[in-house]
């Protein structure tokens, strides 16, 4: 036990200035807010005239009332609000327990297959059998602890067991990620209707998780395939047309295949910004990171692929600096993988086109020391030197606690 309270100390004390001593994780929402980083004793003081001195006030602070602290910005307050938050509920609930995540979709979909890419287990892919009933794994997914649900969806199975009594497979789910095999179209009324079929048992049972859909099978030799386009366009609004029913105001698709890890890993990514529960805070400090650096686009990505946050004006320029990375990272992988020291900074210069893109490493995050590299598209990459200390201070204690 007091193990564990040293590893969680651990995950939570770059939240503190380095003059706080914590010896006990029981005692901390009862630290004053000045104990943070980023407050000081001038806005201690203004909160302290709204009743707010400890870490635990400020967490329960409503944030409908945010805009009467006239003297603090509502961004900065906001921000504060939230990691209050997130330090309270790491202490004092289970919500950073492991995640579930169900994996649904028709039979013959490569439900199982995206788990084994996941785990880097490529050998048995060719050989796998289908699901039989549910396959339940407690994984180790970017060193962060995950229950896998893999639903198998032969119709004797959906039929004649997950909906007898849904209760046993479909409550306290974090996560739904449905997949559709993108090169089967006859049978995408029919993966519509089961998609519905799962929705109103969700609704039925009061649960309420995050859903990405997963288009599976988009494989590179078809990305130009005008009829599979046309195929991605028609299920997207068949699904679309699903969820008017419910309460789910946006629905989010990503493309996957087999044949090409980083859409799995960064579809997967996605998922778990979903039910992050700092994911949200490190996008506001990457927006103004960028800004400050004059970036054109910015990402976080952990060595082994998860990003945990990307920012940019416009797509064409994240997707750049993200699948670069990707390809960067794999390539230094390599390079470790031969004996090569791994390099600290990575720089590729594209004078041509009057832009740079830069790799920095972070840190090292997890039991796995996996490290975390910053990466950046700037026509300046210089102007990252005077920022990047206080960066690390920002983002290092929302990736302990990504999920």
């Amino acid at each position: 036990m007091q193990a564990q309270g040293t590893k969680d100390i651990e995950r939570i004390k770059g939240f503190f200035k380095s003059s706080v001593y914590i010896e006990n994780i029981g005692e901390i929402l009862d630290f004053k807010i000045d104990s943070l980083i980023g407050i000081d004793r001038i806005n201690a003081d203004i909160l302290k005239k709204f009743n707010v001195t400890s870490i635990k006030e400020l967490a329960e602070f409503p944030t409908d009332k945010i805009s009467e602290i006239q003297e603090i910005p509502e961004v900065v307050l906001d921000k504060w609000i939230k990691v209050a938050k997130i330090i309270y509920d790491f202490i004092s609930s289970s919500r950073f327990a492991q995640k579930k995540i169900l994996l649904i979709g028709l039979d013959n979909g490569g439900k199982t297959s995206i788990l084994n890419v996941l785990q880097d287990r490529y050998s048995i892919v060719k050989n796998l059998l289908p699901t039989r009933g549910v396959a339940r794994e407690q994984l180790d997914f970017f060193g962060y602890p995950i229950i896998s649900w893999d639903l198998g969806g032969q119709v004797q199975y959906r039929e004649n067991l997950y909906f007898k009594k849904p209760e046993l497979y479909f409550t306290d789910a974090d996560l739904i990620i449905y997949v559709i095999d993108l090169q089967d179209p006859k049978r995408f009324v029919e993966s519509a209707n089961y998609f519905k079929v799962v929705l109103q048992t969700l609704q039925e049972l009061n649960e309420n998780p995050e859903v990405l859909i997963v288009l599976n099978k988009f494989d590179p030799d078809l990305r130009d395939d005008s009829i599979v386009l046309k195929n991605m366009e028609s299920v997207k609004n068949k699904f679309r047309s699903v969820v008017k029913e419910f309460d789910i105001e946006v629905l989010d698709f990503e493309s996957t295949t087999m044949f090409d890890s980083a859409t799995i890993k960064k579809m997967f990514s996605v998922a778990l910004m979903k039910i992050s529960e700092t994911s949200e805070i490190i996008d506001k400090i990457l927006a103004q990171f960028n800004d400050s650096v004059k970036g054109k686009a910015i990402s976080v990505i952990s060595m082994d692929g998860l990003i945990f946050g990307s920012y940019s004006d416009n797509d064409t320029d994240e997707m750049l600096v993200n699948n670069t990375a990707l390809l960067m990272q794999t390539l230094m992988n390599f390079h470790t993988s031969i004996g090569l020291i791994r390099e600290k900074s990575i720089i590729l210069n594209y004078p041509l086109n009057n832009f740079s893109i830069r790799g920095e490493k972070l840190f090292e995050y997890g039991e796995r020391k996996i490290p975390v590299y910053l990466w950046l598209l700037s026509e300046d990459i210089t102007n990252l030197d005077e920022h990047l200390g206080y960066f690390t201070t920002e983002v290092m204690p929302l990736i302990n606690l990504f999920i």
